[in-house]
């Protein structure tokens, strides 16, 4: 997710961590803010990394962790994330 100068990435893999929506239990609402060429940039690259970490099976993925890119103060910071008990979606 980009919003203006921030981003946000996780990886999400089908039965084993949280998904979409345990992320976001409600729908994100269009924004009409600008959003920084370079924020969807950084986010792409982090997601890119994730992707090749995943196939070849090395290091540590994003697993029920949010990663959280400020641009605009050049800092990320992680949040721990899990599954939602009564998720619709993946609780099955």
């Amino acid at each position: 997710a980009v919003y203006g100068f921030e981003g946000q990435a996780t990886t999400i893999i089908p039965g084993k961590t949280l998904c979409l929506r345990c992320l976001y239990r409600e729908t994100m609402p269009v924004s009409k803010t600008a959003v920084l060429g370079t924020t969807p940039a950084v986010i792409g690259c982090i997601q890119a990394t994730e992707v090749v970490k995943y196939v070849v099976g090395i290091g540590e993925l994003l697993t029920n962790r949010l990663l959280i890119y400020d641009g605009l103060s050049s800092r990320f910071r992680e949040v721990g994330v899990k599954k939602d008990p009564e998720c619709d979606e993946c609780r099955y």
